[in-house]
């Protein structure tokens, strides 16, 4: 019987059950330690949160900030794009409702629908290209990985071989066994990068037109004294780590999660209207990574008998928020056919950092995944799932190393 360590460490005290499905321990906490005290690789400690009423509430919360900007401030590895000052993902309101009024029109409904034919497009020559070569493939490499790019040069209107300066660099930002050292190095090279895309689009920068982009929207502010060039530039640096990645995971283990459920497939395969339920449903079950960034309490709070002193740390693992069988029966399965009750909204979060991108995300997964078994109908994994390897526990993403799938 699996007991509860005195000391917990991330993640050895936390391993996944495979297939991309979120630690029992998450489990054997919900029920009998809801706060519990865990070390990082960092060697800071937080307390963590697994029950989905204190999830919600944390993230919503004036008590609890998301700036770890601070000296000494809790981080999980290394200095990555959490201690970077003035960035959208480290600032709490007002500030942060400021610079993210600035964005949104770039991430609003509209902006998704206006998105999609791009992507749709994208998606049929990424998946005729696949079917047309050599099989089997690996679909993360051929379909997933490259399908992300697009997306995010689309949104930030850059060039595909500009973006491909910061590949390189992005793993180290979201893998927690990089060392300090070349987290530290990533962060200054990604704010390096991310001066280089405001100088070009400054030089190309026109008052009286409206911004097509999010850069352009926020240079526009920085120089209408809206927003500092801090938060300019630590924004601009916080969506190109975050425009390619969160969507690269889910298309991925969606692909994987569907093969594995083959009537729940066909059904969507027969009536396409049911493709939003189904990318709510796989973020529920797997949502994008088996932890969250750390927010600092600024108040004592108690919970659950357990002293959180202003200043401590707190990770509110929204996949444990959507696993918690209080709010949703049976959380193992994948479902189409949940009730209205057991919302999956919370997958993006709630609060002032509700995902900035959660319209363009939902779009996105639906056009992707559509797209893609539209185009290859008989779509099915090429290696038995138990023996397809997963990124490791350290990762930021849930996703496979690679996909191998034939048709």
């Amino acid at each position: 019987m699996t007991t509860i360590p005195d000391d917990l460490t991330w993640p050895d005290s936390f391993p996944t059950r495979g297939h991309g499905l979120p630690p029992e321990m998450f489990d054997l906490l919900r029920r009998e330690r809801p706060v519990a005290r865990v070390a990082f690789p960092s060697g800071h400690h937080a307390w963590l949160v697994t029950r989905r009423a204190d999830i919600t509430a944390i993230g919503s919360s004036r008590s609890f900030s998301r700036d770890l900007t601070c000296p000494g401030g809790q981080r999980i590895a290394g200095d990555d794009f959490n201690s970077v000052p003035g960035g959208i993902f480290n600032l709490d309101p007002p500030a942060h409702t400021t610079v993210r009024r600035v964005v949104q029109p770039f991430f609003n409904p509209a902006a998704a629908t206006a998105l999609r034919p791009a992507v749709a497009l994208a998606a049929t020559d990424l998946a005729t290209a696949l079917r047309d070569g050599p099989n089997p493939a690996d679909l993360h490499r051929a379909y997933a990985h490259p399908l992300a790019a697009t997306l995010a040069c689309d949104l930030m209107r850059v060039a595909p071989r500009q973006r491909r300066k910061i590949v390189p660099r992005l793993r180290s930002q979201v893998d927690y066994t990089t060392p300090a050292s070349a987290i530290d190095t990533s962060t200054r090279w990604m704010l390096d990068f991310a001066d280089e895309v405001i100088d070009a689009k400054s030089a190309d920068y026109d008052d009286n037109r409206e911004p097509r982009d999010p850069v352009e929207a926020l240079i526009r502010a920085h120089r209408h004294g809206t927003i500092t060039r801090e938060q300019m530039h630590a924004t601009v640096m916080y969506l190109f780590v975050t425009s390619a990645e969160p969507v690269t995971g889910p298309v991925t283990t969606g692909v994987y999660t569907l093969l594995r459920h083959g009537d729940q497939l066909a059904r969507i395969q027969r009536d396409p209207t049911l493709w939003p339920d189904a990318v709510a449903e796989l973020l529920r079950l797997h949502h994008n990574g088996m932890t969250s960034m750390p927010r600092l309490a600024l108040t004592d709070t108690e919970m659950h008998g357990v002293l959180i002193r202003a200043g401590d740390a707190v990770i509110t693992p929204w996949v444990a928020a959507t696993w918690d069988p209080e709010h949703y029966k049976q959380p193992e399965r994948f479902r189409l056919d949940r009730s209205a009750q057991e919302d999956p909204a919370i997958t993006f979060g709630t609060g002032p950092h509700f995902c900035l991108g959660v319209n363009i995300a939902r779009m996105y997964l639906e056009t992707a995944l559509s797209t893609l078994f539209s185009h290859l109908p008989d779509l099915a994994l090429a290696a038995k799932h138990e023996d397809i390897a997963w990124e490791p526990d350290t990762y930021l993403f849930t996703r496979p190393v690679e996909l191998p799938v034939t048709w």
